[in-house]
C-alpha cells in the first residue's frame, strides 16, 4: 500500500450508501403510512432496520478508517527504512570514490557563525565536531569555502554521519544538485488569474522520484511531512554570471528554500556554495533564513604533510619535494588540488610528472596540476585494471571488466561531452546540434520516403480492392504524413532518456543477474517496439474487418464526437512530452498561432485549380512563410503538427461541423487542444500535463495495454471506412518507417560522433571507467565532473598539452 492521506472514497461510499437506506425506508414508510398499508406503530419497527444497517455501516467505515491509517503508518515506515538504506548504500560508495584509494577525510579547520538565537557552537572548529553537532539536532546550514576546499566531500560525509545517528522514524538526508532547481513561472491566465507553475517541494518530489525511485505519492507524503533532509550541492553553479536588476537562479532558489518551513518553523536544510558567491548573494539581501554558516578554511602546509604521510605510511613520496615553496603551499590549500596532487606526484605518478622550478605562481601551479591530471588517473586505472585481471576471478574489484584508455583520447572525448554546468552532454550536443539535426531529418526523409515508394512497388503482390483509396491518393497520403508526425514525436518522447550520458545500475560495481538485465533489455525494448511495431499492427487489424458498410449506419453526430474525443486524447497523451509543449515565450506562441492559419492556406492551394504558375507562386510564398516564421518563432512541437492536420484537413475539404463524422470530429478535437495548449502549455508543462493524464488513468482505471490495443484497433476500422484499407495501410507504414527513421537515425549520430572521435564506441563502459578513475561522480543519479575546476579547463583545452601526454 501507499503511504499518504488514508482515501475517503470507500467510507464515502459506505455512509453515503447508509444514508440512502435510511432516507427510502422513510420516504417507503411514509408513503405506506399514507396509503394505509401500514399502521402507524408498525413505522418504528420499519425504520429500525435502515437505522441499524447505519449505525453498522457508521462502525464498518470508522475501522476502515483507522485500518487505512495504520496502513498508511506502516508503510511510510516501510519506505522511509528503504530510502535510507539506497541513500546509504550510495553516498557510502560515493565518499569512498571521492577520497580515494588510501585517503581519509582531512579533519579541516572551519569557522562556524551560528544561526540568530541557535544554540551552534560558535567559533574556530573542526569538520568532525560540526558533524558531531549538526547529527545531534539537525537544522539549517550553509556550508561556503573556496573552490575545491571540500564542501562537497564534507556534505557527503554529513549525509553518512546523519544516517548512522539517524532513528526509526528520523528523516532521511538526501543529497542533490541544487543546480536543477528550475525556476518558479508566474503567468497570467487568460480570464485573469495568475498561476505559479514548479516549486522547491514539487521538483524535490520529483527528485525523490527520479533518482530513488520512489512512487510519486509517496514521495509527495514524506516532503509534505518533513521526512526528507534536503542536502543540496552547488548553489553558486546556477548562474554563470551576477549582475543586472533582475534577481537570479540562485536568489530564487533561496526565496524557495526560506519559504520551505515544517511546524517547528524553518524545516532543516543544507546548502554549499562558494564563499564568494554566497557574499555577493547575500550584498543583494539574499541568504538562507535562520541557518548557521560553516566557513571552511585552506589547507595548512602542516595538514598537507601530514596528509602526504598518512596516505605513503610515512615512507618518502616523490610529493615531499613538491611541497616545498610559497606558490606550491598557496596552491594546494585546497583539498581538491592537494588530492591533484597526490594524483600526479605520488606514488601512481613517481617520475611522470616534470618539475615545478620554473612555475613561480599558484594559479601557474593549478594549470601544471590541472594538465597532468588526466594523463596521471588514466595511468592509475590502467595498472588498477591490468592489477585487477591478474587476480582471482571472484575478486570484487570494480576494475575487473574495466578497459584501458590512451590520455588523449580520454581528454578529448571529455571535451566533446562536457555539457553545461559541470554536467556530461548529451548525444546531439556531443556531435553538434546543427549536424545532429541535420543528420535525422535527412535519415527521417529518406527513410519515410522509401517506404512511401516501396508501398508502390508491392501492389502486385495483393488483391487489387486492397489498394483502393476510399477519397483518393492524395488524402490518404496527407493523413499518413500527420501520422508519421505523430509518430515521430511519440517515438522521440519514448527513446528521448537514452540520448544522455547517464549512470548505469552497475556503476558502482553492482551484480545483476542475468534475469533482471534480461528483463531492463526487454522493458527497454518492449517499449520502443510497442509504439514502433504494435500499434501501427493493431491498426491494420481493425481496417482487415472492411467494416465500412455497418459504419455508414453510425450517426454523424455519434462518429463526430467519436473523432473529437480520440484526437483530443492522442493529443493531450503527446503534450505530455516536454520536448512537444507548445511555447517558451511571446515569439513561439506567435508562431504557434500562426502555423495552423498557414497550414489551412497551403491546404487550399493545393487542389487542381487556377492555373500552374499561380499555383506554385502561391505554394512557394506560403511555403516561405512557414520555414520563415518557424525558424523565427523556435515553435516546435505539436504546433507543427496541428499545422499539418489543418492541412490535410484543408486538402481533403473536411469542415468543422458536425456533419462531416469522424474526421471532422478529429479536426475539431485537434483545434481545440491546440486553442487550450496556446492558453496553458508554455515551458514546463509537461510535467503538469502528465500528472493530469495520471489522475485520469487513477479514476477510469483501465490497463494500459488494454487501450494501446483498443484505440488503434478502433481508429483501424474506422480508417478503413473513411479511407479504405490502402489509407489504413499506408498510415501503418508511415507510422513503422518514421519510427524506424529516428532510431536508425540515432544510431547513426552515434556511429558519426564515433567515427569524428567525439564519444568512445562504448560510452556506457567509458563513462564508468572514468567515474572510478576519478574524474567524474554522480550527484542526483546524473553525471558530473569532479570538479568544477577541471571542467572548465576542459572545455578551454581541447587538446591535452603536449608536455603532459
Amino acid at each position: 500500500m501507499e503511504t499518504g492521506r488514508p482515501g475517503p472514497a470507500g467510507v464515502r461510499w459506505m455512509l453515503g450508501g447508509g444514508v440512502v437506506v435510511l432516507v427510502a425506508g422513510c420516504v417507503w414508510a411514509a408513503w405506506s403510512v399514507s396509503r394505509g398499508g401500514l399502521q402507524p406503530q408498525d413505522v418504528s419497527g420499519v425504520l429500525g432496520l435502515p437505522v441499524g444497517i447505519l449505525g453498522v455501516l457508521v462502525g464498518a467505515a470508522v475501522s476502515l478508517s483507522a485500518l487505512r491509517l495504520q496502513q498508511a503508518t506502516d508503510a511510510r515506515a516501510v519506505a522511509l527504512d528503504g530510502l535510507a538504506a539506497t541513500v546509504e548504500e550510495i553516498e557510502v560508495a560515493e565518499r569512498a570514490h571521492m577520497l580515494g584509494n588510501g585517503a581519509h577525510l582531512i579533519d579541516l579547520r572551519v569557522e562556524v557563525t551560528p544561526r540568530q538565537g541557535g544554540t551552534e557552537p560558535p567559533g574556530p572548529q573542526r569538520l568532525s565536531d560540526v558533524a558531531a553537532w549538526y547529527c545531534a539536532a539537525p537544522g539549517r546550514l550553509v556550508v561556503t569555502g573556496a573552490p575545491g576546499a571540500g564542501k562537497t566531500v564534507f556534505a557527503v560525509h554529513l549525509v553518512v554521519r546523519l544516517l548512522a545517528a539517524r532513528g526509526p522514524a528520523d528523516p532521511v538526508p538526501v543529497r542533490l544538485a541544487i543546480g536543477d532547481l528550475p525556476a518558479p513561472r508566474t503567468h497570467r491566465r487568460w480570464w485573469g488569474r495568475w498561476r505559479t507553475v514548479g516549486g522547491f517541494e514539487r521538483w524535490l518530489t520529483n527528485s525523490l522520484v527520479k533518482v530513488y525511485r520512489l512512487r510519486e505519492r509517496t514521495a509527495a507524503d514524506l516532503v509534505a511531512r518533513r521526512l526528507v533532509i534536503p542536502v543540496l550541492d552547488g548553489l553558486d553553479e546556477m548562474d554563470t554570471e551576477v549582475g543586472g536588476d533582475a534577481p537570479s537562479r540562485a536568489q530564487q532558489a533561496l526565496d524557495e528554500l526560506n519559504a520551505y518551513e515544517s511546524v517547528d518553523g524553518s524545516a532543516p536544510v543544507v546548502l554549499t556554495c562558494r564563499e564568494q558567491r554566497y557574499a555577493e548573494l547575500s550584498a543583494r539581501y539574499a541568504w538562507l533564513r535562520q541557518s548557521a554558516l560553516l566557513r571552511i578554511a585552506g589547507v595548512e602546509a602542516d595538514e598537507a604533510r601530514r596528509y602526504v604521510e598518512s596516505r605513503s605510511d610515512g615512507r618518502g613520496s616523490p610529493l615531499d619535494a613538491f611541497l616545498e615553496g610559497e606558490a606550491v603551499a598557496r596552491a594546494v590549500s585546497s583539498p581538491f588540488y592537494l588530492g591533484l596532487a597526490y594524483a600526479v606526484y605520488g606514488e601512481a605518478g613517481r617520475g611522470q610528472a616534470q618539475p615545478l622550478a620554473d612555475l613561480g605562481t599558484a594559479d601557474e601551479v593549478r594549470e601544471h596540476l590541472l594538465a597532468h591530471y588526466i594523463p596521471a588517473a588514466t595511468r592509475a586505472a590502467n595498472a588498477a585494471a591490468r592489477q585487477a585481471r591478474r587476480r582471482v576471478a571472484g575478486t570484487g574489484s570494480p576494475w575487473r571488466r574495466q578497459a584501458e584508455y590512451e590520455p588523449a583520447s580520454v581528454h578529448r572525448w571529455l571535451h566533446h561531452m562536457a555539457g553545461e554546468e559541470g554536467r556530461l552532454s548529451s548525444l546531439g550536443q556531443a556531435l553538434g546540434v546543427i549536424r545532429a539535426r541535420v543528420l535525422t531529418g535527412s535519415v527521417v526523409a529518406l527513410v519515410v520516403g522509401a517506404a512511401l515508394v516501396w508501398g508502390r512497388a508491392v501492389e502486385g503482390l495483393f488483391p487489387a480492392p486492397w489498394w483502393d483509396h476510399e477519397r483518393g491518393l492524395v488524402v490518404s497520403v496527407a493523413v499518413a504524413g500527420v501520422v508519421g508526425t505523430l509518430a515521430g514525436a511519440l517515438f522521440v518522447a519514448v527513446v528521448s532518456d537514452e540520448l544522455a550520458f547517464t549512470p548505469t545500475e552497475e556503476v558502482r560495481g553492482a551484480r545483476l543477474s542475468l534475469g533482471r538485465r534480461l528483463r531492463r533489455i526487454a522493458g527497454q525494448w518492449g517499449e520502443i517496439a510497442s509504439w514502433a511495431l504494435l500499434l501501427p499492427a493493431v491498426l491494420v487489424v481493425g481496417a482487415t474487418g472492411q467494416a465500412h458498410g455497418w459504419l455508414e449506419s453510425v450517426p454523424d453526430h455519434v462518429s463526430y464526437g467519436a473523432g473529437a474525443v480520440v484526437c483530443f486524447s492522442a493529443a493531450v497523451g503527446i503534450a505530455a512530452s516536454e520536448s512537444v509543449v507548445f511555447h517558451e515565450d511571446g515569439r513561439s506562441l506567435l508562431g504557434c498561432v500562426l502555423v495552423p492559419p498557414l497550414g489551412w492556406l497551403l491546404g487550399s492551394l493545393l487542389p487542381d485549380t487556377g492555373s500552374l504558375p499561380g499555383r506554385v507562386f502561391g505554394h512557394a510564398v506560403v511555403w516561405a512563410g512557414v520555414f520563415f516564421l518557424v525558424a523565427w518563432s523556435g515553435s516546435t512541437g505539436f504546433s507543427l503538427a496541428t499545422g499539418a492536420g489543418v492541412f490535410a484537413a484543408s486538402a481533403s475539404g473536411v469542415t468543422l461541423g458536425p456533419g462531416g463524422g469522424f474526421w471532422s470530429g478529429a479536426l475539431a478535437g485537434l483545434v481545440v487542444h491546440h486553442v487550450l495548449g496556446c492558453l496553458f502549455l508554455g515551458a514546463g508543462s509537461a510535467e503538469r500535463t502528465w500528472r493530469g493524464v495520471e489522475r485520469v488513468r487513477g479514476v477510469v482505471r483501465v490497463p494500459t495495454w488494454l487501450y494501446s490495443v483498443l484505440i488503434p484497433f478502433a481508429l483501424g476500422v474506422f480508417g478503413e471506412g473513411q479511407l479504405g484499407f490502402a489509407g489504413v495501410t499506408g498510415v501503418a507504414v508511415v507510422w513503422i518507417a518514421a519510427s524506424a527513421a529516428l532510431l536508425l537515425a540515432i544510431l547513426l549520430v552515434g556511429l558519426v560522433a564515433v567515427c569524428l572521435g567525439r564519444i568512445p564506441l562504448d560510452t556506457d563502459a567509458f563513462t564508468t571507467w572514468a567515474y572510478h578513475a576519478g574524474l567524474l561522480r554522480i550527484v542526483g543519479g546524473d553525471y558530473q565532473f569532479r570538479h568544477s575546476e577541471l571542467h572548465a579547463w576542459l572545455v578551454r583545452n581541447p587538446r591535452a598539452p603536449a608536455r603532459a601526454r
